[in-house]
């Protein structure tokens, strides 16, 4: 494991146990119950089998999302972390996940490139809001198994609530990548290039994708939600470039529904 996975991971322990000594004596007349906010549910995802792929596969996962008091979050997309600081519409937070990284059975283009394995990741992250307009920074590395560097991604959202039931969240999103990310995902080994036949391939740390998204959530009552996200990403620079990769334009769609306590 990094040494910098380590400490990131340590400083999401701390944050949570601080979070909880520091709210563990709610004040007078304070609604306990309402310290706790659970929803859960399911999400279908029908999106490349890898980056550059130009062979799609459906997938379902499970949509949970728990947060206390705004300063302990578990969800399925962002991992379990905590807030170091959460004041004024901005957010700063560490994380702890997992990647699921690249199986060479994922599509025959991949034949001879081998896995990228799986593992845990920590991930320093920013979240800003001005009244409807948001923006997020998270920086994210792998910590266990065979290291695949890191990847930071931005993005800048506008919530757009066009009734009471129906809001709209178009954005648009950047990534860069550190060279190991990069040579794992794009890159070709003079191994790799024997074995699959592709030439091989160097890719340098860089900007790997553009990409614009619009998600719809309409809540069907009180307890009921269903969500929609249509995306379109275009690889850039060294990965669009990359004899793995098929096509540069990439359109991910998801559709899910959850229920919120």
């Amino acid at each position: 494991m990094h040494r910098c996975g380590i400490i990131i991971c340590s400083l999401v322990l701390v944050c949570a146990l601080c979070g909880t000594a520091l709210g563990a004596e709610p004040s007078r007349g304070q609604d306990r119950e309402g310290d706790w906010s659970l929803r859960v549910g399911a999400l279908g995802t029908y999106r490349p089998a890898y980056e550059g792929s130009d062979d799609y596969e459906l997938k379902g996962f499970p949509l949970i999302d728990i947060r206390w008091r705004d300063r302990i979050f578990v969800n399925t997309r962002s991992g379990v972390g905590a807030y170091l600081w959460n004041r004024g519409g901005c957010k700063l937070g560490l994380a702890a996940g997992y990647t699921f990284g690249r199986d060479e059975d994922a599509s025959p283009d991949l034949r001879g490139m081998g896995d990228i394995h799986s593992g845990a990741t920590a991930a320093l992250f920013f979240e800003g809001s001005v009244e409807d307009i948001a923006l997020t920074a998270r920086y994210e590395r792998q910590i266990t198994g065979h290291g695949t560097g890191g990847r930071l991604r931005l993005g800048l959202g506008y919530n757009l609530k066009l009734t009471e039931e129906i809001t709209v969240k178009p954005s648009i999103r950047t990534t860069y990548a550190t060279t190991g990310y990069m040579e794992e995902y794009f890159g070709v080994s003079p191994e790799q290039s024997a074995r699959s036949g592709l030439p091989a391939y160097d890719a340098d740390a860089g900007f790997t994708s553009l990409g614009a998204a619009v998600t719809m959530l309409y809540r069907l009552n009180n307890h009921w939600g269903m969500q929609a996200t249509a995306g379109c990403t275009r690889l850039v620079g060294d990965a669009a470039d990359s004899p793995v990769v098929k096509t540069k334009d990439q359109y991910p769609l998801s559709i899910g529904l959850s229920y919120s306590f």
